[in-house]
């Protein structure tokens, strides 16, 4: 799987788990019932943020680490060079 094709996939993860942490607000997921103890809309929100969590960790090697191997191969300026 390409890079290109990776940050796509958890884009759109991203996208899927902030649209799920709205639901309970329209009434879907919205319900008394209960999900391990916990009701259902703070189950939904909790299991939403783990998601998000994951795709922030999973950012750093997708984005950071490239851009810091291309700074490493050239440099913004020159030692020595004002």
């Amino acid at each position: 799987m390409s890079t290109k094709s990776k940050r796509k996939l958890l884009w759109s993860v991203v996208l899927a788990a902030l649209l799920v942490t709205w639901l309970p607000y329209f009434g879907i997921f919205n319900s008394a019932s209960m999900v391990m103890g916990l009701p259902q809309p703070l189950a939904v929100m909790i299991a939403s943020n783990v998601v998000l969590t994951i795709c922030v960790i999973l950012t750093y090697p997708l984005y950071f680490k490239p851009f810091i191997r291309k700074l490493e191969e050239k440099p913004l300026h020159e030692e020595g060079v004002k």
